[in-house]
């Protein structure tokens, strides 16, 4: 029929259902130290701290519980999982291979001038109000939202979904003492300083997939490097 085509061409909108953003609420919580691990979550508690029923909370949960990030369930109830240093090492390992697709492809629509590496600072400049107020919480959001601009400017369905599964796990991560400076402004610079290395990249003709994916694991565990002198995540 006339304009069933053009209805079907329409980009479609993105809805977060309420369940889901009670899982972001409890990730962040839980990332930001306002739930500890191996705290057990009391369910009653969320629905008074959150202010919404019971039926979004334990989809929640069992949302948060399938992707390993809370555990137990049924009568025992649920906890925050311990994330152990493997399992931390397995997350961080995906993520890279992940995100350098991503600013690969980022990069070379840059590059055609589809769309422009100016979205990056909006993050940076929250990281900024972040680390003025003092706000790790914000800083962390932040820092989770420069990449994913990265993830959106990709337009990679497939790698950006994938890299949607395990966001969550990123947040909490960011709060690892061995993973972020307690300098809230360094933070920013970094961002900064990656933000030039983009930004130089889409001005040359091409960037070698090994140079993105060092870039990255140099962004990435730039931190831990200061802490431990030693740190690795690629193979």
């Amino acid at each position: 029929m006339p304009g069933e085509a053009s209805l079907v061409e329409l980009p479609q909108p993105k809805r977060i259902s309420l369940s889901e953003s009670v899982a972001d609420t409890i990730a962040e919580a839980i990332a930001t130290r306002i739930i500890m691990p191996n705290e057990r979550i009391v369910e009653t508690t969320l629905v008074e701290k959150l202010g919404v029923s019971r039926v979004p909370i334990r989809e929640a949960l069992k949302v948060l519980h399938a992707q390993g990030i809370i555990s137990g369930g049924g009568h025992k109830g649920y906890r925050v999982a311990a994330f152990e240093p493997g399992i931390t090492q397995q997350i961080m390992e995906v993520r890279l291979s992940l995100e350098t697709f991503m600013l690969r492809d980022a990069i070379e629509n840059w590059r055609k001038g589809q769309g422009s590496p100016a979205v990056l600072q909006p993050p940076i400049e929250l990281m900024i109000a972040s680390a003025k107020g003092g706000s790790l919480r914000n800083s962390l959001i932040a820092d989770l939202e420069f990449h994913r601009a990265i993830r959106q400017a990709a337009h990679n369905p497939i790698v950006g979904t994938l890299w949607d599964t395990i966001a969550r796990h990123v947040l909490i991560i960011f709060n690892f003492e061995r993973f972020r400076d307690e300098d809230l402004e360094a933070s920013a610079r970094q961002h900064e300083q990656f933000r030039d290395w983009i930004v130089d990249q889409v001005a040359k003709p091409s960037t070698p997939f090994k140079a993105i994916q060092e870039a990255l694991e140099d962004h990435m565990l730039l931190i831990a490097r200061k802490k431990t002198g030693d740190v690795s995540i690629s193979r």
